[in-house]
């Protein structure tokens, strides 16, 4: 059986990986609060599930350790635990330049949690201008909100944070940690006396257009879900765990393609010009 996982795998055999036409996928999550009935973990649990079953299918891809911690607001509520951005940022450019000088040249960080894009977009845009690099971000709950809204009930109505689609992927990924019954919260936004009605942690409407509004997440979402809870179901859950695989295993091998070619493009116009990428000096070249 072929081995995937840098995690378990030595170093020669790590070193014996033909990177040139590997994709090294990054699992990214954060530990935060998912509602009353959602637990703790899901974000990285997720990523590393549809890495794992993506390379699983695919030759050449591999699988890094994953990020556990990211940047999150939630942190009132227990066993909410956040990086400082420039942390994260610092953390996950360490990362990608450890694998780069190790000769991996493709990347794509299956990213669970949309604020951690915030750091991750000053490292893509660095690793492209040193290194002519592209790195692409899959974001599986995301994407979850696209497949799973033909068999979604009400789908308008329950989708939210805390609430559907994820806690059905939480139920099918592990059953016996949800708890769906015997939560009094009310899920929800606290609705607005005044003009301005809260929309998110960071967001509010008025006069039907959206402003940036930076409020207490406590305060305006209470329960720490914005979705519906009661309606999940673990087969529903697993219907869509096979709906973000099957999507990644078309993804991935046309990333490569894309990428491949911007390295070739990248490496022509070194060639032309005599002239390395900027930055931190040459990083050792692949090794096949």
């Amino acid at each position: 059986m072929r081995k995937w996982s840098l995690a378990l795998m030595s170093y020669k055999e790590i070193a014996a990986i033909p990177k040139a036409r590997s994709v090294l996928l990054l699992p990214i999550g954060c530990v935060e609060q998912h509602g009353p009935a959602g637990f703790t973990g899901a974000d990285t649990i997720l990523a590393e599930y549809v890495c794992r079953h993506t390379a699983e299918a695919l030759e050449h891809v591999y699988v890094a350790p994953p990020l556990w911690f990211g940047y999150t607001p939630y942190t009132a509520f227990p066993g909410t635990v956040t990086l400082r951005l420039e942390t994260l940022r610092a953390v996950i450019q360490d990362v990608l330049d450890g694998y780069f000088s190790h000769g991996f040249r493709h990347f794509v960080l299956v990213n669970n949690h949309g604020p951690n894009e915030a750091a991750i977009e000053p490292v893509a845009r660095e690793m492209q201008q040193r290194h002519g690099l592209i790195l692409s971000i899959l974001y599986p709950w995301q994407l979850a909100y696209h497949v799973a809204r033909d068999i979604t009930p009400d789908a308008d109505q329950v989708y939210g944070h805390g609430g559907e689609p994820t806690i059905s992927v939480m139920m099918a990924l592990a059953p016996e940690a949800v708890t769906r019954d015997g939560h009094p919260e009310r899920r929800g936004y606290v609705p607005s006396d005044g003009p301005i009605a809260v929309t998110s942690y960071r967001g509010a409407r008025f006069q039907g257009f959206e402003v940036g509004l930076f409020s207490d997440v406590t305060t305006v979402l209470p329960s720490g879900a914005s979705g519906e809870w009661t309606v999940a179901s673990e087969q529903r859950g697993r219907q869509i765990l096979e709906r973000l695989v099957a999507y990644a295993r078309e993804f991935v091998p046309a990333y490569l393609r894309l990428s491949q070619e911007a390295q070739r493009r990248h490496g022509s116009a070194e060639k032309a010009t005599g002239a390395p990428g900027r930055g931190r000096g040459r990083l050792p070249p692949v090794i096949e």
